[in-house]
């Protein structure tokens, strides 16, 4: 099966890194000859699955900085990953991964994305948070994801932040208008995971 997580395990993955994450999306030069022979995103560009010039650039500078995220995971730990997926299950996997990564507005998603698929791959997140968390963050305004550490430290109910998180799906118990307990406007499970695999990995650090 040749996709993104083909290219993953591939001896292409780090030439692919460093040359998609220096893509200067302003110059439009014909670069796509460069990674016609890589897995995956060779067979994209065959299918012209990619026909935009800077949608194509973009798409495989946010591609290099997903799989950028994960290449520190020793090989064998995403062999033994992906040998665990069922067909469906990676074919899901791809399927919802590609979405996101073509529908994210800023770089910063793809990040997150990487580092979210890391923690699937050492099993310290199940399938369902995994896919869980992607569609919040590609559903999310990246600067509501940086007022994650802010509103973990002072929260309240009254805040736009609060809402927000409510209709991500980070914050549980609004009911009707009302909270069902308290303190109900603090991060639920799903909130606690995304704020703590951003934090583990230096993300808010890296935002303006």
């Amino acid at each position: 099966m040749e996709d993104l997580f083909t290219l993953s395990i591939s001896n292409k993955e780090e030439d692919f890194v460093k040359s998609g994450t220096d893509i200067d999306l302003e110059v439009f030069a014909d670069v796509l000859e460069t990674f016609a022979e890589i897995p995956y995103v060779g067979s994209l560009i065959k299918l012209g699955r990619l026909a935009n010039r800077y949608q194509d650039l973009h798409f495989i500078r946010k591609l290099a900085k997903f799989l950028e995220k994960e290449q520190d995971v020793p090989e064998k730990e995403k062999e033994k990953f992906l040998n665990s997926l069922t067909p469906k299950r990676r074919k899901k996997f791809y399927e919802y991964l590609v979405h996101y990564l073509l529908r994210a507005e800023d770089d910063a998603k793809a990040d997150i994305m990487g580092y979210i698929y890391k923690e699937r791959v050492y099993g310290r997140i199940d399938d369902e948070m995994f896919l869980r968390l992607c569609s919040i963050v590609d559903r999310a305004f990246v600067f509501d994801l940086r007022a994650l550490p802010k509103y973990v430290e002072n929260n309240t109910e009254e805040s736009i932040e609060a809402n927000n998180f409510i209709n991500l799906g980070l914050i549980d118990n609004f009911v009707g208008g009302y909270w069902v307990d308290e303190p109900a406007y603090v991060l639920n499970e799903v909130g606690k995971a995304l704020h703590r695999i951003m934090a583990q990995n230096g993300w808010y650090n890296n935002t303006l």
